[in-house]
């Protein structure tokens, strides 16, 4: 509570406490006192240094335009941060924008690179490029199975969950894959929970329900509609649990 008083980020705090972001939100799932405590300590801390800018353009007006840009970005921010805040609202309802520097894309960027090419080995696994030699470009076919029975294996392939699979990656990499796998409805709500209670905090997830069969597709949806439509922060969380 005293790192997160001094405004310091929750993953500041977490390293100048000695523990991982992982244990943080663990804490806060399971004791909805003391994530109470958390909102309360970040959002006083929030109000005392919001005051201290205030004061600050009584000699700066700086100060003053820095609150009205990040408060009223659509009004007072640079002009081509409003321009791409106006893109965003004529596409997408409560967008985003992020702006990272140069330095940021460029570890991004570097992290994808290993992804993107393991993807491609994958494409060209199943469709291989022109040799360069006049060679087309040979298509995989698929052929009908005569006699196949109805689609049971597929109820075999029920995604469920045991203790302890919330620290296997493997167990994450099964949702981000097929929308149409079926999921167990305990294993749902408990993908859903943890997610979304990672992301926004588990004292505002509230209940989760689901009826009828559930799939892949089902979850995601739930967890974009809890985060917010749009935000990809519980993609992006998912992900990270998968281990991508």
């Amino acid at each position: 509570m005293t790192a997160i008083g001094t405004g310091a980020p929750y993953r500041i705090a977490c390293m100048a406490c000695g523990i991982s972001e992982d244990v943080f939100a663990n804490w806060r799932r399971a004791d909805l006192v003391f994530a109470e405590q958390v909102e309360r300590v970040a959002g006083q801390t929030a109000l005392r240094l919001l005051q201290k800018i205030e004061a600050q353009g009584k000699e700066n007006f700086s100060a003053c335009a820095w609150l009205l840009e990040r408060r009223f970005p659509q009004d007072f921010s640079r002009p081509e941060v409003q321009l791409n805040l106006i893109q965003q609202n004529n596409t997408v309802e409560n967008s985003l924008t992020i702006n990272i520097t140069a330095a940021e894309y460029a570890a991004i960027e570097a992290q994808h690179d290993p992804i993107r090419e393991k993807v491609q080995a994958m494409i060209r696994a199943y469709r291989p490029q022109p040799s360069g030699n006049g060679e087309k470009v040979r298509e995989v076919e698929a052929k009908p199975v005569t006699q196949q029975p109805t689609l049971q294996p597929a109820e075999e392939a029920i995604i469920t969950h045991r203790a302890g699979d919330e620290s296997r990656a493997g167990f994450w990499v099964q949702f981000t894959g097929d929308r149409d796998r079926a999921v167990e409805v305990s294993t749902a709500i408990f993908v859903v929970n943890t997610i979304v209670g990672e992301v926004i905090g588990a004292h505002r997830v509230g209940k989760v329900e689901f009826k009828g069969p559930i799939n892949v597709g089902d979850c995601l949806d739930q967890i974009d509609k809890l985060v917010g439509v749009g935000n990809g922060a519980g993609w992006q969380r998912l992900q990270h649990k998968a281990g991508f």
